[in-house]
C-alpha cells in the first residue's frame, strides 16, 4: 500500500487520502467478520478477540469519519437514508415519499448534526427535544417543521427510527446477549414495549435476532 499523498498523478489529496483510508477499512472489517463468526468464550470477562473487535469498530467509525471530511458528506452518508432506501417499514411511516434532490449541502450538515446528537444520548429514556434543538441552534418548533419538511416525520419518530437501527447495529456486533442490554443500552426500559417497536421497524422481534445469531 502507497502511503505517500504527494499528487503525482493528478489526483487531489482528498482522493488520495480517501482511497488510503478505505484501503485501511478493508482489513479492518475482516477482522469484524472474522470476530462475528468465532464463538465468545465467557460473559463477564472482555476476551481478546472482543477487545480486537471493539477497538476495530472505533477505528472505522475514524475512517469512515476521515474519508467523509475529505469527500463531503452527502445524504447517502447518513444513518437515517441507509435505513429508509433499504426498509419499505420505515418508507411507509414517512407522509411521503422523501426526495433527497431537494436537499442543499446545509440540510445534510444540519442532518448530520442531528444524528450526532442524537447518538450522544440514545441511552436517555426521552431525548429532550428542547435540549436538542437548543444543540441544533433552533426553537422547538423550527426543529419540528424542518424535519417534517426534509425526511417527513416528527422529530420523535425520527428519534425513534435512529435508537432502532443502533439497537439492530448492537445486535450484529455480538456484544450483547440478552433483549434488555440492548434495550437499556438505547435508551428503553420497557422491553416488551421496545420489542414491539422493533417489530414494526423491522419485522421481526430482536429475540429472535439474538437466537438466529446461535445457527
Amino acid at each position: 500500500m502507497n502511503l505517500s499523498l504527494q499528487n503525482t498523478n493528478g489526483s487531489t489529496n482528498g482522493e488520495m487520502l480517501s482511497k488510503l483510508l478505505k484501503d485501511i477499512e478493508s482489513p479492518l472489517t475482516s477482522i469484524i467478520e472474522e470476530f462475528k463468526k468465532s464463538e465468545t468464550e465467557g460473559v463477564q470477562q472482555m476476551t481478546k478477540n472482543e477487545l480486537i473487535f471493539t477497538h476495530s469498530l472505533e477505528i472505522k467509525r475514524i475512517v469512515d469519519e476521515v474519508v467523509k471530511k475529505a469527500n463531503g458528506t452527502t445524504f447517502e452518508d447518513l444513518v437515517f437514508f441507509k435505513v429508509y432506501r433499504s426498509n419499505e417499514r420505515v418508507q411507509s411511516m414517512c407522509k411521503e415519499e422523501v426526495n433527497t434532490r431537494k436537499f442543499s449541502k446545509q440540510d445534510i450538515s444540519w442532518l448530520q448534526k442531528m444524528e450526532q446528537e442524537i447518538h450522544k444520548n440514545i441511552k436517555h429514556k426521552d431525548l429532550n427535544l428542547y435540549d436538542l434543538s437548543f444543540k441544533l441552534s433552533v426553537s422547538e418548533r423550527q426543529l419540528h417543521r424542518k424535519i417534517k419538511n426534509l425526511v417527513k416525520l416528527t422529530p420523535n419518530k425520527y428519534i425513534r427510527i435512529l435508537k432502532l437501527q443502533k439497537a439492530k447495529d448492537l445486535i450484529d456486533s455480538y456484544l450483547y446477549d440478552t433483549v434488555s442490554q440492548i434495550s437499556y443500552a438505547v435508551g428503553y426500559y420497557d422491553t416488551h414495549y421496545f420489542s414491539k417497536l422493533f417489530n414494526q421497524q423491522y419485522g421481526v422481534y430482536p429475540k429472535e435476532l439474538l437466537k438466529s445469531r446461535e445457527l
